[in-house]
């Protein structure tokens, strides 16, 4: 049976090639306090291009990478801020580590350099700076009314450099196939940031977004996503919405 592409925790074939390529815009016209507090802020802008690539090396090695280009449009203490550039590159590999309990476990260390130059937000890593990630991947098959699906769980600890705190993350999906061709999915995305010594960057960061997919395969080859998400709740973070669009490209 022909299934919807699916980048996760389980690692590609041999010499497969997986290509997605996402535009995502985002808006946000409030942002949380340090309370958790919605407040009305500057409008922020950001439009970003975002190229991810999966390539099985072997059957337990898989090799991942993004490039994201963006431009964001920001006002900042009555000032406005933009910037266009190569924001980020990350490169890593996944680690397939086995199944236990019916769920697949992988490790994914990566490394991500970041190439803003005058990125809006205030605490943001800077360019040049490098950081550093480590992430523990779990998915699971499952049959609901009749229908395939699948979790696709990530948590994972990013360190930032130059006294910005670094992050603890996590990302839980739940997808179901309702038909052959089609694929739901409901994600959450979270990070809650901490400092590791007395830097001047408040630690309290904290960011809940929830959003829906929807993919449809076009062809043995090419499938169609689209895809919306929101925060739900943050401190000393914007309030966003995004909207996104990409196409997903299977060797």
């Amino acid at each position: 049976m022909a299934t919807p592409a699916f980048a996760g925790a389980w690692p590609q074939a041999p010499g497969a090639l997986q290509i997605i390529v996402p535009f995502t815009s985002t808006r946000a016209t409030e942002a949380y306090d340090s309370d958790g507090k919605s407040q009305r802020r500057n409008r922020y802008t950001k439009e970003e291009l975002a190229p991810y690539i999966e390539y099985g090396l072997t059957g337990g090695v898989t090799l991942v990478g993004n490039v994201a280009l963006t431009h964001e449009r920001s006002s900042w203490i009555g000032k406005t801020i933009a910037d266009r550039s190569v924001s980020r590159i990350e490169a890593g590999a996944r680690f397939a580590l086995g199944t236990w309990q019916e769920t697949f476990f992988s490790i994914q260390p990566l490394l991500a350099w970041h190439g803003a130059e005058s990125p809006s937000d205030p605490f943001a890593s800077r360019r040049g700076d490098i950081d550093g990630e480590i992430d523990l991947t779990m998915g699971q098959n499952f049959k609901w009314l009749g229908m395939d699906g699948f979790t696709d769980n990530m948590i994972g600890i990013r360190i930032r450099p130059a006294n910005r705190p670094s992050e603890l993350k996590a990302n839980l999906t739940i997808g179901v196939r309702p038909f052959e061709r089609t694929m739901l999915m409901l994600k959450s995305e979270s990070y809650v940031a901490f400092s590791r010594g007395g830097g001047p960057t408040p630690a309290n960061l904290q960011s809940n977004k929830l959003g829906l997919s929807f993919v449809r395969e076009l062809d043995k080859t090419v499938s169609m996503e689209l895809n919306g998400m929101a925060s739900i709740s943050g401190r000393n973070t914007i309030k966003e919405r995004s909207l996104g669009f990409a196409l997903w490209y299977r060797f």
